[in-house]
C-alpha cells in the first residue's frame, strides 16, 4: 500500500480553512456517527511522529468529553499528557474527517484504561473523495466474492478502494470497452450481513501478455444499496489495518 493513501492527515493550510466546520449541531452529527458506527480513529502524535488506531468509546456532550480506547500496543499512546498535540482522522458515510487538539489524558472508562481528550471545537470535513486503495492480498480474495451475471468462470481481485476495483477474469478483452455499464454485480464480504448489489463500469481494459485468455479490469463502482457504502469502508479500514499488521510482523 502507498504511503501517501489519505489516511495521512491534511497538512494544506489553506484546505484546512477552507473545509473547516465549527457548527456545534455538524459537529455533534459527525462525532456521533463516528461513535455509533464504530469507524476507526487514526491518531497522530505530533511531538515523535507516533501514530495508532483508536476508537470513541464514549462522548459526554454536558461536560465536553471523549473517551477513547488504548491502542493495542500500549506503549504507542504511554507518553500521551496535557501537552501532547495530536491530529485525528476517520472515515464516517466515506468522508474524511480530522481534528486537531493538545491534551490526551490517561484515565478510565467503565473500569479499563482509556484516553480522555476534549470535544473538537472544529472538524475538517472534505467534501473531495479522497479514497485509499487496498491492495488484494491472498486472505482478502478468499473473503470476497464479486459475482457477474454473465461470467461464470471466478472473478479475482486485484484492488478495491470505495470509488472502484481492479478485477481479473477469464474473458477475452475485445468484448470488453471502456465505458461498458456491468449492472447487477455482487460483491460478498466477510462481514456475515449477506451480498450487496454493485455496479461497474469499466474505465480500462489491460491484456495479462502471460495469460491471454486473461483480462484485467479496471472499474469504478457505485454502491446501490443505503448502509453498503459504511459496510464497505468499514471492512477496507480492517483490511489495511490487518494488512499494516502484517508488514509489522514481518519486520
Amino acid at each position: 500500500m502507498s504511503h501517501n493513501t489519505s489516511i495521512a492527515p491534511e497538512r494544506d493550510q489553506k484546505l484546512l480553512e477552507e473545509f473547516s466546520l465549527s457548527a456545534v449541531p455538524t459537529l455533534r452529527k459527525l462525532l456521533t456517527t463516528i461513535d455509533e458506527d464504530e469507524h476507526e480513529l487514526y491518531v497522530y502524535l505530533q511531538s515523535d511522529h507516533t501514530q495508532f488506531v483508536t476508537e470513541i468509546l464514549s462522548i459526554d456532550w454536558s461536560s465536553g468529553l471523549m473517551w477513547l480506547g488504548t491502542p493495542y500496543e500500549k506503549a504507542l499512546s504511554s507518553n500521551c499528557n496535557a501537552s501532547t498535540s495530536y491530529v485525528m482522522v476517520s472515515f464516517p458515510d466515506g468522508v474524511k474527517v480530522q481534528f486537531a487538539g493538545v491534551g490526551i489524558l490517561q484515565s478510565q472508562y467503565q473500569g479499563a484504561d482509556a484516553l480522555r481528550i476534549a470535544i473538537p471545537k472544529t472538524i475538517v470535513r472534505l467534501q473531495r473523495r479522497n479514497y485509499f486503495r487496498v491492495m488484494a492480498d491472498e486472505e482478502l480474495n478468499s473473503q470476497v466474492k464479486l459475482e457477474i451475471p454473465s461470467v461464470s468462470s471466478p472473478i479475482s481481485l486485484i484492488d478495491i478502494s470505495l470509488a472502484g476495483c481492479g478485477l481479473s477474469l477469464q474473458t477475452s478483452p475485445s468484448l470488453h470497452q471502456a465505458g461498458e455499464i456491468i449492472p447487477d454485480v455482487r460483491l460478498t464480504l466477510p462481514d456475515g450481513e449477506g451480498s450487496m448489489l454493485v455496479e461497474l463500469v469499466v474505465r480500462n481494459i489491460k491484456p495479462m501478455a502471460d495469460h491471454p485468455e486473461m483480462v484485467q479490469l479496471g472499474c469504478e463502482m457505485k454502491t446501490l444499496e443505503r448502509g453498503s457504502e459504511r459496510r464497505l469502508q468499514r471492512f477496507l479500514l480492517a483490511t489495511e489495518r490487518r494488512q499494516r499488521a502484517n508488514l509489522h510482523s514481518i519486520d
